[in-house]
């Protein structure tokens, strides 16, 4: 009998869980206005400043280039990074190198031609 009523609660409990939305309380929360860690999308000025994928974009973002380079992936395109060596960090074909692993990176910089050009680029 007790495990009846235990089971009964703990399934109201996660069904009315699935319509508890987070907010603070005095307002009312935006479902549609989801926010990302990542840079989304390129603005027209190109002057972009936050976090990306990055990785070499032959080996791992299958990109046309005949040799191993740093790119970064924002959105659903991928940019080639200049001003940057794919070695600078590790060596790209060491097991965490670039050519074997996707890192995040904070990334300032603008794209122009579809390149980045890179005035500051960190790996998280």
């Amino acid at each position: 009998m007790y495990k009846k009523y235990l089971i009964a609660l703990i399934v109201s409990f996660l069904f009315m869980g699935q319509f508890v939305h987070a907010t603070c309380g005095s307002c009312p929360g935006d479902k549609k206005d989801v926010k990302s860690a990542f840079i989304e999308e390129i603005p027209e000025s190109g002057k972009i400043n936050g976090k990306a994928l990055a990785s070499c974009g032959m080996c791992n973002f299958d990109t046309d280039d005949k040799s191993c380079g740093l790119a970064v992936k924002i959105g659903h395109h991928i940019f080639s990074v200049e001003n940057v060596n794919i070695d600078e960090y590790s060596d790209s074909h060491a097991k965490d190198g670039f050519c074997n692993v996707v890192r995040v990176v904070n990334v300032k910089g603008k794209i122009k031609n579809n390149k980045l050009y890179a005035d500051s680029f960190s790996v998280k």
